[in-house]
């Protein structure tokens, strides 16, 4: 019978290294990670929200060993990458500081492209291009708003939107009625800066409308690529202000 392991992901990746101090210098001076614990034979470093530990040579590690990606066990280390301006920018980065590297190269079964790097023990890195698939829907929800058209969003069939000025509903007619009923005074969408987290997405940015502009914190949730639920956060007092006043 199956185990069934439930697991949000990993939680950390440890490596082992010839030289630590060497180890050090890479992973925190040239690449620019953040190194957030340090004790006698390791550090801790942040690639995106995942922690990589560095452990020093033990008795048993052998002189002068480096990393083989041909033996069993780990092959390389992926990060991603969600822009290929940034892709490109490190790729010539690498180069500048003389890490050993292939430059830009295209992965023809995924059909993404990436840059591999070595470490000083020639452990195997990767920036690989992997777009976030949550942002790019929340981007389309708001270029939805933007275009006044929402025909291009992925709603999951039970999306839920609530927000200051009216009642929760549920289902994608229901949800399209109520930002139809908004799009009028939505005038400009600004640029949305995002934070993620796993189904998650809070999304800050400027709704433009003829009350003025509204900052806007907006959480989404997004499931299997479908927008699942939209929960906008603004102080509506503009909107209520100045439709009193239309009306007086």
């Amino acid at each position: 019978m199956s185990i069934s392991l439930t697991t949000s992901g990993v939680h950390h990746l440890a490596l082992r290294c010839r030289d630590l101090a060497r180890s050090r210098r890479f992973y925190a001076d040239v690449l620019g990670f953040p190194v957030v614990l340090e004790a006698p034979g390791i550090f801790l470093f942040l690639a995106g929200s995942t922690a990589i530990a560095v452990r020093g040579p033990e008795a048993a590690t052998p002189a002068g060993d480096v990393f083989n990606p041909f033996r069993v066990g780990l092959d390389h280390v992926a990060l991603a990458c969600g822009d290929e301006g940034e892709l490109e920018r490190v790729a010539r980065r690498l180069a500048d500081e003389g890490v050993e590297n292939t430059g830009l190269r295209l992965d023809p079964t995924l059909q993404r492209r990436y840059v591999a790097f070595k470490d000083p023990d020639r452990i195997a890195w990767e920036l690989y291009m992997a777009p976030n698939v949550a942002v790019h829907v929340v981007e389309a929800y708001l270029d939805g708003l933007r275009r006044k058209d929402l025909g291009a969003v992925p709603f999951a069939p039970h999306v839920t939107f609530e927000n200051p000025l009216a009642p929760r509903v549920i289902g994608v007619a229901a949800v399209k009625e109520a930002l139809a009923a908004m799009l009028p005074a939505v005038l400009d969408v600004g640029p949305a800066a995002h934070v993620t987290e796993g189904e998650y997405v809070a999304s800050r940015f400027d709704l433009h409308t003829p009350f003025g502009v509204i900052p806007v914190l907006d959480r989404f949730r997004v499931i299997n690529g479908e927008l699942a639920e939209i929960r906008p956060f603004y102080d509506p007092r503009p909107i209520v202000e100045g439709m009193a006043a239309a009306q007086a």
